[in-house]
């Protein structure tokens, strides 16, 4: 737990809240809502936040009915966290903070998302098929008999649908923003009751076909949406994503945002984020930002340069319009003993404060080779010094 509220308190550091309290810490306002139509008391919470910039939480003790449902159309742990998070940032430029509550998403069901997700059922094929629905807005299998080759013929395109809701003070639900989640990379195992047999298949899509395919089932979407019971008449709010493959290092981006007022059941205009999240070191980041690639490479040059054999660094940077805005740092080392943790943590503080080349946030997560985190350091352009944190050690 003392390792969960440390995070926390890292991300507010980085981001630049000064204090490390955490809103919980303070008196929440709870008062009890009434719900007539089922009979039932629903415990509301208001979670306030120290940074007034961000949302202040509407948690109830009903759950959201697709709580922990994004696993199964991402697989990429950091893909869930950037749609979660950029989500809820991206939707700040419609949903005041200082407006509205945030809420996690009530409205569209696991049915719903499944039905979305499915392979499109054509006239006279099987609803035998694994993953078919005649609701469903994926691609319909290819022709033949082998369902691995049928299903990496014409891959999945759509991966996912992650709902948010925004309510005004009074509770009223008055927007909802939603991330449409395109592959980058169809990866799945797909088993046939009829065969018995498990087909793995994995494809690499066309990046820039599916960010453009992105708008037209966003707009499906939407359509469907709309007929939710409670979102026929709420701005929806919708950010287009691509996801990275599978087990990379670096999540995808949200590429394009849109607004549906009212009742539209369509977005016809789309503005470009210019975002990016990018994997230092990689062809991608050398071919794309090769000012900030160099920069990176000098710098890890001089962090290896203490344990030359025995250390693996990668960083992971947003950027936005083409300028880097923060950048987080993974250093994995072979540590002998607590001492050469200390050491090094302090000599990476010392680096910062006298060889930073990045004019940004910066945290850098050390762990040793099994991935167990040994200390934290962490920069911003306020600070007199780095934040420094060393996990195991004794005060």
């Amino acid at each position: 737990m003392k390792r969960v509220v440390l995070g926390l308190c890292l991300l507010f550091v980085l981001i630049g809240t000064t204090a490390c309290t955490m809103p919980w810490s303070k008196d929440d306002k709870q008062h009890t809502l009434k719900n007539t139509k089922k009979g039932n008391d629903e415990k509301i919470t208001i979670v306030p936040q120290d940074n007034e910039k961000d949302y202040q939480i509407w948690h109830s003790d009903k759950t959201s009915p697709s709580r922990g449902y994004i696993t199964y159309g991402v697989n990429n742990r950091l893909d869930i966290n950037e749609m979660e998070m950029g989500l809820m940032r991206l939707s700040k430029s419609v949903f005041d903070p200082g407006k509205y509550y945030f809420q996690s998403g009530r409205y569209i069901s696991t049915d719903l998302i499944d039905e979305m997700l499915a392979r499109k059922l054509v006239k006279g094929e099987s609803s035998d098929l694994p993953g078919v629905d005649k609701q469903g807005l994926n691609p319909p299998y290819g022709k033949g008999s082998d369902i691995g080759k049928r299903a990496t013929d014409e891959p999945k395109e759509l991966s996912y649908v992650l709902e948010q809701d925004y309510l005004t003070k009074n509770g009223k639900l008055s927007g909802v923003s939603l991330a449409v989640s395109m592959n980058s990379v169809y990866n799945q195992s797909i088993y046939y009751k009829k065969t018995g047999k498990t087909y793995p298949v994995d494809v690499t899509l066309n990046k820039t076909e599916q960010m453009q395919k992105g708008k037209s089932y966003a707009n499906k979407v939407l359509q469907r949406i709309r007929q939710v019971k409670g979102l026929e008449n709420v701005p929806v709010f919708v950010a287009l994503y691509l996801e990275a493959a599978p087990g990379y290092d670096a999540p995808g981006h949200f590429y394009a945002v849109g607004t549906a007022d009212g009742s539209a059941r369509s977005i016809s205009k789309w503005k470009n984020t210019g975002e990016d999240n990018v994997l230092f070191p990689s062809n991608e980041a050398e071919s794309k930002y090769k000012d900030y690639y160099d920069k990176f490479d000098k710098f890890k040059d001089k962090i290896k340069s203490y344990f030359p054999n025995y250390t693996d660094v990668i960083g992971q940077g947003f950027i936005k319009g083409n300028k880097l805005q923060n950048l987080t740092m993974n250093i994995n080392i072979n540590f002998f003993d607590e001492t050469e943790i200390v050491s090094f943590t302090n000599y990476i503080s010392g680096l910062l404060q006298s060889n930073n080349p990045f004019e940004v946030p910066i945290q850098i997560n050390i762990s040793d080779t099994t991935g167990q985190p040994e200390a934290v350091v962490v920069n911003r352009s306020d600070m007199d010094k780095p934040f420094v944190y060393v996990y195991g050690a004794t005060h």
